[in-house]
């Protein structure tokens, strides 16, 4: 009987333990690990949202073109901070320096001075 009642009792603690408790997340479980940083490039003078800008996110391999918009974006970016450097032909380079980066802060306008 004692045997009988010991192996219910460790089959009860082996099915608990297997158990699937959706409500014990972990506490940093909706913070993400990446970001994704937006932001639109345009004309310092003008305003005028400007195409195939070239935006480098320093100290990593991610670049990107503004789209026809002037946007851009870099995905899967980890928190912190960055220099972001915008050059195009024709503008001055700009470059924001130690822009923190994280997920309540994630956007970008960049101006750029046209070359006189």
């Amino acid at each position: 009987m004692k045997i009988f009642l010991t192996l219910i009792l460790l089959t009860g603690l082996f099915f608990s333990a297997l158990a699937d408790d959706k409500d014990n997340k972990p506490a940093n479980a909706d913070v993400p690990s990446t970001v994704m940083i937006t932001g639109n490039v345009a004309d310092e003078l003008t305003g005028e949202l400007l195409v195939g800008v070239e935006v480098k996110l320093e100290g990593t391999d991610k670049k990107a073109y503004t789209d026809f918009d002037g946007n851009f974006y870099f995905e899967d970016v980890t928190p912190g901070e960055y220099n972001i450097t915008a050059s195009y032909i024709s503008y001055e380079k700009n470059e924001i320096e130690k822009k923190t980066i994280d997920i309540f802060s994630n956007e970008v306008s960049v101006k750029l001075k046209p070359v006189n």
